[in-house]
Order: C-alpha cells, then structure tokens, then sequence
C-alpha cells in the first residue's frame, strides 16, 4: 500500500499529468455549452420583422410552442398532427407540393405553426419508407391510415430495413431476430419532449474520445519515463522495484485515469442536461435519432450507456497504452505508438470495409470510441458483424473485447516490464 500511495504521489506531482487533468475538466464545460448553442427560432415582432433567437431562448420558445404534441404521443396525438400540417398546406394556393421547403414558406411562419409537428410525422415518413428503394414519403403525403398504423409499421419498418441492407439470408435472419427481441421491449407509444437534441448525444461520444485522448497520455510516462534515466535498472534491484512496483503504477495509472474519468464526465453531463432543463432526457430514442433503433432506452438512459460503454473502453485503452509504456524505450516513442492504435479503429472505419473491418475495428481496445466508428453510433445503428450465419450486434463486440482486454494488457504490462531486459 505504500508503494501505491507513493506512485499517486508521483503521478499528481508530475507537470504534464496536472496539465492534462486541468484539459479534461475544461474541456467539459466548453463541449456541455455547444449542443444547446446550436438551438434556433424565428419568429415575427410587434412590427412584422422576422427576429432569429439562439440558444436557451430559442430553447424556450420551443417548449412553450410545442403545445399538445409533447409527452405520450399516440395515434390521435398523430392525427391531430397530421390534420395540423395539412391546415398550413392548404393555407398555399395549389398545397405545398415540396413540404416546408417550399420557397413561399417563410422562417417565422414554420416555426410558430408546424415545427412542433414536423419531427413526428418525419418519424412517421420514416416507417413507411419504401422497403425496395429505403425512399420516405413526404408529409403531405401520409394518410390517415399510415399514421393510424405507425406502431405496427415501425415493427415492420425495422425488418424492411435489415433485408434492405443485407438482403434475405440466413445472416439476416440471425440480426433480425436479435434486434427484434430488443424492439419488443421498447416502450410505446413513443415519448417526446421538447429541447433535447441529438447533437446532445454526439457530444457525449465526442467527450468520450477526448477524454480517453487525455488518459492516453496521462499512462504514456508510467513506465517508459524510466528507460530515458535508466531509473528502470536501480528500481528493480530493490526489494519492491518488480512485481510490487508494477502492479502499484498500473493500480495507481488506472485509478487516476477512472477518477478523472468519472469525475469530467458527471460535470460534463450535468452542465449538459442543465441547459435543456433535464426534460428532454425522457424522449425515446426512436423519436429523437430513428424508428429504427431498437435500443429500448430513453435520451438520457442513452447518455449513461454511452459514458458507461467509454469508461470500459477507457480502462482497455489505458492498459493497452501501460504495455507499449512498458515496452517502449522513450516517452516520445510510447506516445506515437499509443495515440497510433488510439485512432486505429477510424483508420480501419475509413478504409476496410465489410465484416472483416467491423471485427477487426470493434477487437481492438479503442474500437468503442472514435468518431463514427465509435460506441455511440454502433448502438443506434443496425450494423451486425458475422460468424458464419450467426450475427453479432457491433455494441456488444466492443463491450465484451474492451473489458477482457482491460485486464488482459494491464496483467501483459507488469510481467512484460518485470522481465524486459536492456
């Protein structure tokens, strides 16, 4: 325990640990504020002036517009959307044959009189896409029928969509009987409520890779720091200097690395959340991403998912980033390779595509952080990687390889450094 507490010590007396902590929380409040940011409304003043709000007071206006279309939304909330926006179509001589991007539509007039229904019933255009080409209907196109059967249709939807995408094979068959099992847990009627955004949840994921960047730095000097000073040879003469001393800088290296984790993201998600009043955090995800996503959890239930799935992804990275630390001569040298495999799994995103680069991008220890190749977007995807004929859904892949690779790389590092020789 004491060679433990002394190797904390170290690691929070080190300049460039204390620099990166500083980054990592900064950063949180900086990211927390753009989602809401984007937010904007328009609206006509006292004279007849169009007036453009961003931000929480767009945020605001948007609630108090939203009226009746908020909350459970079942079919006769549909109905009553539907019957909305075919009123302000027909309010246009000849209809509104383009929609809302019809150029005698102005800004202020789709704001105030069908923005609040115009998410719901493209959620509704979505499930009736048509199962050949994957080609939504507009809303001035929906029936009455269509909306009237828009739960069951979203059942069907989802199955249209898979052999759309990979055709009618036994393949198929295994990742449609695995998304329907979690679709049919899905609560329905969907929820929705105003302000929450789906760039809410890219940003999660976004600070995610950050901060996995950050720790990936801040375990590059755990070990190699010593090859530089030759410190490595005197330590390990002592009486602690092996098995006892790796085992503490790994425990002390993932410790600091979890707590900065945890720590970033609860302030993060809170100053987050905070700028959408904590309401949206109960809309269904099927409304606030796609009727495809069979994920059955809500905006924020999503948020906690995603920052769970990087802290196992983080502890992956972390050990993996202790054994090249532990097998590489310089600091410079472990950083390269470390930040290298960091990005590995977008390179792999970007260039090899198909089944072999899903494995191969999902395997490795940051296959759950990333860009678009990250966690994130995996589990609101329908992406299935396959052995044989039997699918297996991306998430789970990335879920199950990170935490076997956890432990696997941070047992690797301290034997690999115990026995490296000059």
């Amino acid at each position: 325990m004491r060679v433990f507490t002394v190797e904390i010590r170290r690691l929070l007396k080190t300049r460039s640990v204390l620099v990166l902590m500083l980054a990592a929380l900064i950063l949180a409040p900086v990211l927390a504020y753009f989602p809401a940011s984007f937010a904007s409304w328009t609206y006509r003043d006292e004279s007849g002036q169009e007036v453009r709000v961003e931000g929480r007071e767009a945020l605001k206006l948007e609630e108090e517009n939203q009226g009746q279309f908020q909350g459970k939304i079942t079919e006769e909330t549909l109905a009553a959307a539907l019957a909305r926006y075919r009123d302000f179509a027909a309010g246009y001589e000849g209809g509104l044959p383009d929609g809302i991007y019809d150029e005698r539509v102005t800004a202020s007039d789709y704001y105030e009189k069908v923005s609040n229904v115009e998410g719901i019933l493209g959620r509704v255009s979505e499930a009736w896409a048509d199962p050949d080409t994957g080609l939504a209907p507009g809303a001035e196109n929906l029936t009455e029928d269509q909306v009237a059967g828009f739960y069951d249709q979203c059942r069907q939807h989802l199955q249209e969509l898979l052999y759309l995408e990979g055709g009618r094979n036994a393949r198929t068959d295994s990742a449609l009987a695995q998304a329907q099992a979690l679709y049919s847990q899905v609560e329905m009627p969907f929820t929705y409520e105003p302000g929450f955004s789906s760039n809410a949840l890219e940003y999660v994921g976004i600070y995610v890779f950050l901060l996995v960047l950050i720790c990936t730095f801040l375990m590059v000097p755990v070990f190699s720091s010593d090859y530089q000073t030759q410190a490595d040879q005197i330590l390990k003469c002592t009486r602690d200097g092996k098995r006892r001393l790796a085992a503490a800088r790994i425990g002390a290296g993932l410790l600091l690395a979890g707590v900065l984790y945890i720590v970033c993201m609860a302030l993060f998600l809170l100053l987050l959340n905070a700028s959408f009043d904590f309401k949206g955090l109960d809309t269904s995800l099927q409304l606030l991403v796609s009727v495809s996503v069979f994920l059955p959890v809500t905006a924020g239930q999503m948020e906690l998912l995603i920052a769970g799935a990087g802290f196992v992804s983080l502890l992956a990275t972390a050990s993996f980033t202790l054994f090249l630390s532990g097998r590489m001569k310089t600091v410079a040298s472990a950083s390269i390779a470390s930040f290298a495999f960091l990005i590995l799994p977008m390179m792999v995103y970007m260039i090899l595509d198909g089944n072999a680069g899903n494995w191969i991008r999902c395997l490795l220890p940051s296959g759950g952080v990333g860009m678009m190749n990250s966690f994130t977007y995996a589990a609101m995807d329908t992406k299935f990687a396959y052995v044989g004929s039997m699918a297996v859904w991306l998430p789970y892949i990335m879920l199950a390889a990170a935490a076997v690779e956890a432990v696997l790389f941070a047992i690797l590092a301290g034997v690999s450094w115990c026995r490296r020789r000059r």
